[in-house]
């Protein structure tokens, strides 16, 4: 049951006669994911609602859209019409709502029910497949008692249980700016900055896929990339990222076709840059956006692979596009070189000296790369996809362990730096 207050309503005599199988059956409420005749009358009206709805959203027709809402609640009304307005600014490809008639919940005291709900969103151009993802709506008889409309989309409980579902414009306005391939959303505060990202992310595409290839979905060639201020899209991400979200200048999110079934795979992968990174040099800012869309490109590809591989690639395609000398290197790396006896694993990535270890590993892969050459490192990550055995493979491939190849890239970093001033 919902924490959300109930509102008691005088029965609207329509709708009461039609649900009256509900009203007579009994005095006790059914459990929450009762569901039975009663209902079917029930869950009709509510996908007419969410039909008209959704029609409205893909057809820019504001006043259908409000149309499923309670109007009585300037509240709901308004923030409805920021979401109204934050969706018709989407490309949106395909989008239609499913309803869970299984999970109808009478509120008790009320003629109100809580349902849950699947929104079934596709971006045209950067989608594989539409993605579909939860939400629990509360409906309420209309004013006239014909219809049901929407009363509340937000079921703070409910959300707490069922994490990740929150994207940027379910939070509050956003700004939409896009180039041929590239679609930014940006809010008040960080939309001064669309113009360098969106160069960043377009030259970047180029520039990674030139070293990494296609990628698995030769279709979908466009990127998404967010960066805004709220960072509740970011808690749904927990246990998803390495280290704390909150302290990344940048991730790359995977969205799935459907966050309860993991055997549907990913629609799309997106990329998060903080606001806080968006003021750094334009060479600054494209190389996290070229790590970032590595890993986007490189998508399922080399899942279960050893951090210090999949990062490292990452930060090795990042700098390729860079002169040498430009190449950042953080002091601290140098100052870790000589205590390198292996490969960084989890608990260096997420310590406090991350940013030393993802250079480490980024040297280590320029030294696969110098040694082996380049396609070497990709085959690598093939390799050790899904958890393979690092101490087996490596030997195999390389004819070395990874603890000497650790030792092999560090000398060549420090070999590379020596005597050079790095920030």
């Amino acid at each position: 049951m919902s924490t959300a207050p109930a509102r008691a309503r005088r029965f609207v005599p329509a709708l009461a006669l039609l649900l009256l199988p509900l009203v007579a059956c009994s005095e006790e409420q059914p459990p929450p994911t009762y569901s039975g005749s009663g209902y079917e009358d029930v869950a009709a009206l509510m996908q007419k609602t969410l039909d008209r709805r959704a029609r409205g959203l893909r057809t820019h027709d504001v006043r259908r859209f409000r149309r499923t809402l309670d109007r009585a609640d300037a509240g709901l009304v308004a923030e409805q019409q920021t979401y109204f307005d934050n969706l018709t600014a989407l490309p949106v490809g395909e989008l239609r709502y499913e309803l869970a008639a299984d999970t109808i919940t009478p509120v008790e005291g009320s003629e109100d029910y809580w349902v849950e709900v699947a929104l079934v969103l596709g971006l045209d151009g950067y989608d594989a497949a539409p993605a579909r993802t939860r939400d629990r709506f509360l409906f309420t008889p209309s004013a006239d008692g014909r219809r049901l409309v929407v009363t509340s989309t937000t079921d703070h409980a409910w959300e707490t249980a069922h994490p990740g579902n929150v994207q940027p414009w379910d939070l509050g306005p956003i700004r939409v700016a896009q180039t041929v391939g590239v679609l930014g959303i940006f809010d008040d505060a960080t939309v001064r900055h669309a113009p360098a990202v969106l160069a960043a992310a377009s030259s970047g595409r180029s520039d990674v896929r030139a070293v990494v290839g296609g990628g698995p979905d030769g279709a979908v060639t466009g990127v998404v990339v967010y960066s805004v201020r709220d960072p509740a899209f970011l808690r749904g991400l927990a246990d998803q990222t390495v280290g704390d979200p909150d302290r990344a200048d940048g991730l790359t999110v995977a969205v799935p076709v459907d966050g309860t079934d993991a055997r549907l795979g990913v629609s799309s992968y997106r990329i998060y840059l903080s606001p806080r990174v968006l003021d750094q040099q334009a060479g600054v800012l494209g190389r996290l956006v070229r790590h970032e869309l590595t890993h986007a490109v490189l998508g399922a590809r080399g899942r279960g692979a050893p951090l210090w591989l999949s990062e490292g690639i990452a930060e090795y395609v990042s700098v390729r596009p860079m002169a040498p000398a430009r190449r950042r290197l953080p002091a601290r790396a140098l100052d870790l070189a000589g205590t390198v006896r292996d490969v960084p694993g989890p608990a260096q990535f997420g310590g406090p000296d991350a940013e030393a270890w993802y250079a480490v590993s980024w040297w280590v892969c320029e030294h696969i790369a110098a040694v082996y050459g380049a396609p070497t490192l990709f085959s690598l990550l093939d390799r050790l996809a899904d958890g393979a055995d690092q101490n087996q493979v490596v030997p195999d491939v390389l004819g070395v362990t990874p603890a000497e190849l650790a030792q092999r890239g560090v000398g060549l970093m420090q070999r590379t730096y020596s005597g050079q001033e790095h920030p």
